[in-house]
């Protein structure tokens, strides 16, 4: 019952850096059009540059994760 557990707390973390990454796209980088003082493509741009960081990040980061738990079931 311990592994289905694990396996549980991996699944649920998996979700919160989803979720915790979605919300910063939402929060952050959606309203840049009314900080930054730039021509509509410009301000797209940017957020489109941030969103694609973002998700590099979160493949990373969720890949990373995956290893982990791997190593700690497998070894």
């Amino acid at each position: 019952m311990m592994g289905l557990g694990g396996l549980v707390l991996f699944i649920a973390a998996m979700w919160a850096m989803i979720l915790a990454v979605a919300a910063f796209l939402i929060i952050f980088v959606a309203p840049l059009e009314a900080i930054l003082p730039a021509g509509r493509l410009a301000v797209s741009a940017v957020q489109a540059a941030i969103a694609i960081v973002a998700v590099v990040f979160l493949v990373l980061g969720l890949s990373r994760m995956k290893d982990t738990y791997l190593h700690r079931k497998l070894g």
